[in-house]
């Protein structure tokens, strides 16, 4: 038997349907366009943001370094000199020494006041005070009361004591200070001695050498741009 006719009609329209369908899952609709480019849009802000983001971390880092940088330090203590700001004077509690010698014991009181330039050098000597006061000491109890009995002497302890304040707040401004001052070997030893310059770097070459170089490549460092630019004596007394 024959198999029965579909009508024309019905078959057209499944096939248009059937076309339509297909068609339709081809090509997303407009909306799903627009939200695939909203999110890619999105996405490549994102990354953007994120880019500058961490360029301006690096870049904060980097001021934040220079900051710390002897030569920024330098660069802003000699702001402070051209400004012919009044000092800032600190006085420390007394210190009393006994004195090498012959003729019987000798000893040294003292009243010192150092001479800076602001009021932050105060801070950092408290920070180390109980170092401060041992170099300090090491250095008064190596003079004799020959050596006090003179101004040379005196003035003499007094810039040592001034560098090893230095040496301790600022220690590698005052080794460049005194390495162009070009001190004799007896001077640079003794210097060494009282630690107001260290004998070698943390990877065990000559600190003098390193620093020689660094000296001689630095603008002129004076006392007057270290952190204790002088040593007063508020009263002297040895016996």
């Amino acid at each position: 038997m024959a198999e029965a006719e579909k009508p024309h009609g019905a078959e057209g329209a499944k096939d248009a349907h059937g076309a339509a369908a297909d068609g339709h899952a081809a090509a997303p609709p407009a909306k799903s366009k627009k939200l695939l480019i909203i999110g890619g849009v999105v996405v490549a802000l994102l990354a953007g943001g994120g880019f500058y983001m961490k360029k301006a971390a690096d870049k904060k880092h980097a001021e934040e370094e220079s900051e710390k940088s002897v030569e920024n330090r330098l660069m802003k203590q000699l702001e402070h000199k051209k400004d012919n700001k009044p000092p800032v004077f600190i006085a420390l509690d007394d210190f009393l020494v006994n004195l090498p010698g012959k003729g019987g014991e000798h000893y040294l009181q003292t009243k010192l006041v150092l001479r800076t330039a602001d009021s932050a050098t105060e801070k950092r000597i408290n920070e180390f005070l109980p170092l401060v006061r041992d170099r300090i000491l090491a250095v008064l109890s190596a003079r004799t009361v020959t050596e006090l009995a003179t101004v040379e002497g005196k003035e003499a302890m007094a810039k040592d004591v001034a560098l090893v304040i230095n040496a301790i707040i600022e220690p590698q401004l005052t080794a460049i200070f005194i390495l162009q001052q070009d001190p004799s070997t007896a001077d640079l030893r003794n210097l060494e001695r009282l630690r107001a310059i260290p004998t070698e770097t943390a990877g065990g070459a000559s600190y003098s050498a390193v620093a020689k170089e660094a000296a001689a490549q630095f603008w002129k460092v004076t006392e007057m741009d270290l952190p204790v630019q002088g040593v007063l004596f508020n009263s002297l007394v040895m016996q």
